[in-house]
């Protein structure tokens, strides 16, 4: 069994919660969580619960994001239910303590993904209607020059994306694609084989080495794995061309990625 809690989802409060152990033991009375116990350590803060009828473990913690709202934090690992059922369960978790604390709950943020969502999110994702963006969310940033990178998709096994170098234009086309393969990294893991949405093989290359084969001044790039900002810091991978090996090498060829990016129409 896994004891990563890589995936992060939180109840927004209107106030911070004073005793966490109240609402999972209400959550407990209405069989939302099926036992709980304090985490040592943490004053009162949080608690390790179970719940559906499973072994797997969440925390339950109460905290202030960096930007001082009031948070009540479930982190879990869900790599092994797969992206519908991990997010369906983890919704689950968070609706059965929103259900004690009514009037209070002010919307839920994606802390894996960098996301704020609302309480109807969290409803559909309860009930099993989940897509790839409810767990993976793409970001573009850049002026001239961009950069697309995704986040959210290491709470599932596999490692977030991201391309350098892009046109604006360009910026549609590569948020499809690396959708496209997140798709068939969810379908077959981390040893998939990859292609872009032409049918041109890939192949991933870590954050890393991806930066000593483009200009360092590009958008995301550089930063030698130093403080790169939030949601930047876990598994990441760029995309190359995946061409013919020489001498069992493989060149890496991560600007003709852009060459076969999808034409996306923009409104």
């Amino acid at each position: 069994m896994a004891d990563r809690y890589t995936s992060m989802l939180a109840l927004v409060l209107d106030a911070p919660l004073a005793d966490v152990s109240d609402v999972v033991r209400a959550a407990g009375r209405t069989k939302d969580i099926d036992r709980a116990a304090p985490v040592r350590g943490s004053d009162g803060a949080a608690q390790e619960v179970h719940w559906g009828g499973r072994m797997q473990k969440a925390v339950v913690r109460a905290l202030a994001d960096d930007d001082g709202a009031p948070l009540l934090r479930v982190e879990t690992y869900i790599g092994s239910d797969g992206l519908a059922e991990g997010m369906r369960r983890h919704a689950l978790l968070l609706q059965g303590l929103a259900r004690q604390l009514k009037g209070r709950v002010r919307g839920v943020r994606d802390l894996s993904a960098l996301a704020d969502r609302d309480e109807a999110w969290l409803g559909r994702l309860a009930i099993g209607v989940v897509s790839v963006d409810d767990a993976i969310v793409t970001r573009a940033a850049g002026e001239g020059t961009w950069w697309v990178r995704t986040h959210g998709a290491a709470r599932l096994d596999v490692p977030d994306l991201e391309l350098y170098g892009l046109s604006r234009a360009q910026v549609p086309g590569a948020e499809a694609a690396l959708t496209h393969i997140h798709g068939q990294l969810l379908r077959g893991g981390i040893k998939a084989a990859l292609s872009l949405p032409d049918g041109t093989p890939v192949y991933l290359v870590p954050v890393l080495e991806a930066w000593t084969h483009v200009p360092l001044d590009w958008p995301g790039v550089g930063r030698a794995g130093v403080d790169r900002g939030p949601g930047l810091d876990g598994p990441r991978a760029s995309l190359s061309i995946l061409k013919p090996p020489r001498f069992g090498r493989y060149k890496r060829d991560l600007t003709g990625v852009l060459d076969h990016l999808p034409d996306v129409a923009t409104s």
